[in-house]
C-alpha cells in the first residue's frame, strides 16, 4: 500500500491511496452495496463517478459460500474497480450475533480478493455500561493482533489491506485508549467505529469530538475511516477533522423512505413544494416530483438512491475544490450558518483541530485571503498559530515606547502603508527608531507589529467594515497582552491613537502599569496624518532608562 498525501487544508487532506484494484482519490465514499439485493447497479455508481464500493463479507459467505472463492468477488460483482468488503460487525451491532468467527471471515476476505478488508471487531453499542464497554474494546484489540499475524500467513504477498477499528463509542477515555493501543498495531487503514446512532440523530458534535480524540493519537501518515456517515452535512467537517474514507447505505435507506438528500438537509419527497426537486442530476433534469410520486416504489426509490448518490459525489468534489482552493474553513461556516445542530458541529471542530496542530499545515507561501466574518473565524487554526507565535515566539524590539497606530485607517500590508512608511522614516530620520516600537491595532487580530505585518494572515484578511463589535473581542484581549508582555520587557510609556477615543475597553487600558499612556483619537486618515508630528515630538521627550 502506499498513500501519498498531494493537498491540505485544516486537517483536512487530498491524498492517493493505491492499492491492488487501482488508485483511490481521497476523501472519498464508499457506497454501500448488498450482494443479494442492489437497488442501484454498479453501473450507475460507476456512471456517477464512484471508483470504489463497499460490501458485506459475511452476507456474501452466507448466501453465496465458496462461489465467491472460486470466482472471485470483483467478477462476482462484476466490478473492476476498488472493493471494500466490512466483516459483519453492523450485523453483530443490531442483532447480536454473527454465525462467524473472527479467524474465518478474514481468511474468506482474503480468498475472495477483497482490496480492503475490515477485522471482525466488536462495535460499541450506545447505553452500555462502561466496564462491558472497556472490556469489548479489549476484546477488539485482542482480534487485532491476532488478525495481523494470519494475514501474514493467509496473504503473504499483503494484497489485501487490512482496516483496524477503533471502538469506545462516546466514552471518549476508552475510545483514546483503544486509539492508543489499535495505533501501535500496523494497520493499512485505521477506522472509527459506531457513529451510526449519533447520526441518526444529527447529534454532529459529538461525532466531532470523537474524530479529535482518535486522530490525536492515531499515526498522521495513515488513512482514516468513519464507518456510517453520509450525508452532506457532516462530511466537510469529518474531513476537516482528518478522516479520508467514509461508507454509507444512506442513499438508499432514504430512498426506501422517499427521502431525498440535498447538500445542506434531507426532505421528504411528498413535502418538496416546488415542480422539480432542486437539484441538476439526471433523475432531476427528468422527473417532476408529480412524476416520481406517481411511480411504483420500486422504480421510485431506485431513482431517488441515484440522486442521492449523486448529491453525494458533488459534496465530495465540492470538498476537494476547497481543499485545492484553501477555503475549507469558509466552507464549513456557510454550512453552519442555517442548522443549529451543525453550528454546534462548527464549535465542536475547533476545539479539536486545537488537538490536531501539529498535522495542519503551516500558511507560509499562501496568498489567498482568508475572511473573518463570526466569532467562529477567529478559531481558525491560521489565527490560533498566530496568537500563540505572537505572545509566546515573537521577540519584540528593545526600547520603552510603544506607539501604536489603528488598522482601519490604514492600508495592508502596514509596512508599505504610506504613512507607516513616513512615521517610520521620521522615527530613523531624528534618532529614535531604537527607542520605539510600532504596532497596528488591527479591529479583528489585535496588535501587529509593523516588522512581521507581512506575514500571512496579518495582511491576507478581510473582514466587515464597520466591525461589529463581537469580531473585536479578540483583538482587544490581545491588544492587553501584548502590552502586559511588552510592559513586563521593560516598555515605559505607550502612545495609543483610535478611531474611536469613546471605547470603554481602550480607556480602561490606562490602568496597566505603565510609567506614561496617550491615548489620541483620530477619525480620518487625514486627521492620523496630522497627529504624527505631535508623536514624534513626545516621544523625543521620552527619556528611556529614567
Amino acid at each position: 500500500m502506499a498513500f501519498e498525501i498531494l493537498e491540505k487544508d485544516l486537517a483536512g487532506r487530498i491524498g492517493r491511496l493505491r492499492i491492488r484494484s487501482g488508485v483511490i482519490e481521497t476523501p472519498a465514499l464508499f457506497p454501500v452495496i448488498n450482494p443479494v439485493k442492489q437497488v442501484v447497479s454498479l453501473n450507475d455508481i460507476a456512471e456517477i463517478g464512484f471508483n470504489q464500493v463497499i460490501t458485506n463479507a459475511y452476507l456474501l459467505k452466507r448466501h453465496y459460500g465458496d462461489l465467491v472463492r472460486e470466482v472471485g468477488v470483483h467478477k462476482l460483482l462484476n466490478w473492476d474497480k476498488p472493493i471494500m468488503t466490512d466483516s459483519g460487525a453492523y450485523q453483530l451491532l443490531m442483532y447480536g450475533k454473527v454465525e462467524v468467527s473472527p479467524d474465518e471471515i478474514l481468511r474468506y476476505e482474503i480468498d475472495i480478493g477483497t482490496d480492503i478488508g475490515v477485522i471482525l471487531d466488536i462495535p460499541t453499542q450506545w447505553g452500555r455500561p462502561r466496564e462491558a464497554v472497556f472490556l469489548e474494546v479489549e476484546e477488539t484489540l485482542r482480534r487485532a493482533r491476532a488478525a495481523l499475524v494470519k494475514a501474514k500467513m493467509w496473504d503473504p504477498e499483503h494484497k489485501m489491506l487490512i482496516v483496524g477499528p477503533v471502538q469506545g463509542g462516546d466514552r471518549l477515555d476508552i475510545l483514546s485508549y483503544s486509539a492508543v493501543k489499535m495505533g501501535e498495531l500496523n494497520f493499512d487503514i485505521y477506522a472509527i467505529g459506531s457513529p451510526t446512532t449519533l447520526l441518526e440523530e444529527y447529534d454532529f458534535s459529538t461525532i466531532m469530538r470523537m474524530i479529535a480524540v482518535v486522530k490525536e493519537k492515531l499515526p498522521p501518515g495513515k488513512p482514516v475511516h468513519l464507518f456510517g456517515a453520509g450525508h452532506p452535512l457532516i462530511l466537510p467537517f469529518a474531513v476537516a477533522m482528518g478522516i479520508d474514507l467514509f461508507d454509507s447505505a444512506s442513499y438508499v435507506l432514504y430512498a426506501r423512505d422517499d427521502r431525498i438528500i440535498l447538500r445542506d438537509r434531507t426532505v421528504r419527497l411528498s413535502e418538496v413544494r416546488v415542480d422539480r426537486i432542486p437539484c441538476n442530476c439526471p433523475v432531476c433534469r427528468r422527473y417532476s416530483v408529480k412524476e416520481l410520486m406517481s411511480m411504483n416504489k420500486a422504480e421510485r426509490e431506485r431513482l431517488l438512491a441515484i440522486h442521492n448518490l449523486y448529491v453525494l459525489w458533488e459534496e465530495i468534489q465540492e470538498i476537494k475544490a476547497r481543499i485545492r482552493e484553501g477555503t475549507l474553513w469558509e466552507y464549513l461556516e456557510e454550512k453552519a450558518g442555517g442548522d443549529a445542530r451543525v453550528k454546534s458541529a462548527l464549535m465542536a471542530m475547533r476545539k479539536g483541530l486545537r488537538a490536531l496542530m501539529k498535522v495542519i499545515p503551516d500558511e507560509a507561501g499562501r496568498v489567498r485571503a482568508l475572511h473573518v466574518t463570526s466569532v467562529e473565524s477567529l478559531q481558525r487554526p491560521e489565527i490560533i498559530r498566530h496568537v500563540e507565535r505572537l505572545l509566546n515566539n515573537y521577540e519584540p524590539p528593545q526600547g520603552c515606547v510603544v506607539v501604536v497606530l489603528p488598522g482601519e485607517l490604514l492600508d495592508r500590508p502596514y509596512i508599505r502603508d504610506s504613512l507607516v512608511y513616513w512615521l517610520i522614516d521620521q522615527l530613523s530620520g531624528n534618532n529614535l527608531l531604537s527607542r520605539v516600537h510600532v504596532v497596528i491595532n488591527n479591529p479583528v487580530l489585535g496588535p501587529i507589529p509593523y516588522e512581521i505585518s507581512e506575514v500571512y494572515p496579518l495582511s491576507q484578511h478581510e473582514y466587515p467594515e464597520p466591525t461589529p463589535n463581537y469580531l473585536r473581542s479578540l483583538s482587544r484581549q490581545l491588544l492587553r497582552k501584548y502590552l502586559t508582555k511588552l510592559r513586563d520587557r521593560g516598555f515605559t510609556d505607550v502612545i495609543i491613537i483610535v478611531r474611536d477615543g469613546r471605547d470603554k475597553f481602550i480607556n480602561g487600558l490606562m490602568n496597566m502599569g505603565f510609567r506614561g499612556m496617550v491615548i489620541l483619537e483620530a477619525r480620518s486618515r487625514q486627521e492620523l496624518y496630522s497627529l504624527i508630528p505631535w508623536v514624534i515630538k513626545e516621544v523625543s521627550n521620552i527619556q528611556c532608562g529614567n
